[in-house]
């Protein structure tokens, strides 16, 4: 059965199968996932099922819910989906995948599997970052890395790669080669570059990834 990850800033904190026709999400502790946030109504959505399509309702307007990126009021979700509500991330995945544990991928990861491979600046011990991006699809969903080098590349090697930099005002993505350049929320990367906001939905030679700053 379908089943919603719930993550706070590219954590995993709980895992929810989708067991009954009706699903509401909120803080109220009667809510089948409950939330334990003021940033978060009672009831913010709830999720409904009808055969095989299952449908994301809003139930607040003073509480919006982003669904990959773009606020909305009722939406049918599918594989990869990300909800957003509040500062919380609920990834919707259909039963056929299942979610990896929270890992970060390493260089020594398998050559099927997406590569991030960090490289240093300086041989000084760096301070560990919050800031990750989470896996939404794919073999290696719910998977986490790390963004806490100076330099990330994500891609495969031989195929279409980017870069993540760490700067003092943020993390920037750019392009490093293949024949796709990335997307941020579905839109081309510029030729300069891009600096990330949380939450922005990254895809890179197929993989997408969900920045957590």
């Amino acid at each position: 059965m379908p089943k919603l990850t719930l993550s706070f800033k590219g954590r995993v904190i709980d895992v929810f199968h989708l067991e009954t026709d009706s699903t509401k999400i909120g803080r109220d502790p009667d809510c089948a996932i409950a939330i334990d946030s003021l940033a978060i109504a009672p009831v913010q959505a709830t999720i409904t099922e009808s055969g095989d399509v299952y449908r994301l309702e809003a139930q607040d307007e003073a509480f919006p819910v982003l669904v990959n990126h773009a606020k909305t009021e009722e939406i049918n979700l599918h594989h990869g989906d990300v909800i957003q509500i509040g500062k919380h991330t609920l990834t919707f995945a259909e039963d056929v995948m299942e979610l990896g544990a929270d890992l970060t991928l390493s260089p020594a990861a398998a050559d099927e599997q997406p590569q991030a491979e960090t490289e240093d600046e300086s041989e000084e011990n760096e301070e560990a970052s919050s800031s990750v991006l989470q896996i939404v699809n794919g073999d290696n969903f719910g998977r986490i890395i790390s963004l806490h080098r100076h330099m990330t590349r994500i891609g495969h090697t031989g195929g279409d790669c980017a870069m993540i930099a760490r700067r003092e005002e943020g993390y920037y993505i750019s392009f490093l080669e293949g024949i796709n350049p990335p997307t941020v929320n579905k839109q081309p990367l510029a030729d300069q570059g891009q600096l990330l906001n949380d939450g922005d939905l990254i895809e890179v030679g197929g993989t997408q990834m969900q920045f957590h700053a």
